[in-house]
């Protein structure tokens, strides 16, 4: 066949393949992490770290998924929601969980999904280990608060 015809599927099984990746690198950090917050930390930790490592497989996830059209972008919003999913035990740990707005986990998960898209766009991937804190503090300030989420950022254990 030609190269024009296999494209999509070229595409749909790079971007499963990157993502299956990735999966690996959050769900073996997360695991071996003591609790939920260093869970979060430890996992993106391991996404930034991953992609400095594999910023062509990033760029699939990211930036080259939402360039794809329908197809690429429904794989996109699949890598959202994984990652959304990931931050719903915040919820149970937030005193004020059951008042938190129903898009915070998503609105979580694409604003690091973007800045990883943007820090590959320009070049700049190799940065984002050392923002790993700032995102981890981010993401978990909605359930834990300001003050306990610098402190899992900071790479040191909360109290609850």
């Amino acid at each position: 066949m030609g190269g024009s015809a296999r494209q999509p599927e070229d595409f749909a099984f790079a971007f499963d393949s990157a993502f299956a990746v990735l999966q690996v690198r959050i769900e073996s950090a997360c695991a071996a992490a003591s609790d939920w917050p260093d869970g979060v930390a430890a996992g993106i930790r391991a996404a930034f770290e991953w992609v400095a490592a594999e910023p062509v497989a990033a760029q699939l996830l990211t930036n080259d998924a939402l360039a794809g059209g329908s197809a690429g972008f429904e794989r996109y919003e699949r890598m959202v929601r994984y990652a959304a999913e990931l931050l719903v035990p915040g919820r149970e740990r937030a005193s004020h969980g059951e008042r938190l707005p129903e898009i915070t986990e998503r609105a979580m998960a694409s604003g690091v999904a973007m800045l990883v898209a943007q820090r590959l766009s320009l070049g700049q991937e190799a940065e984002l280990p050392a923002l790993a804190g700032e995102a981890t503090q981010f993401v978990l300030t909605p359930y834990l608060g300001s003050a306990e989420a610098r402190r899992f950022a900071a790479g040191q254990s909360g109290s609850s």
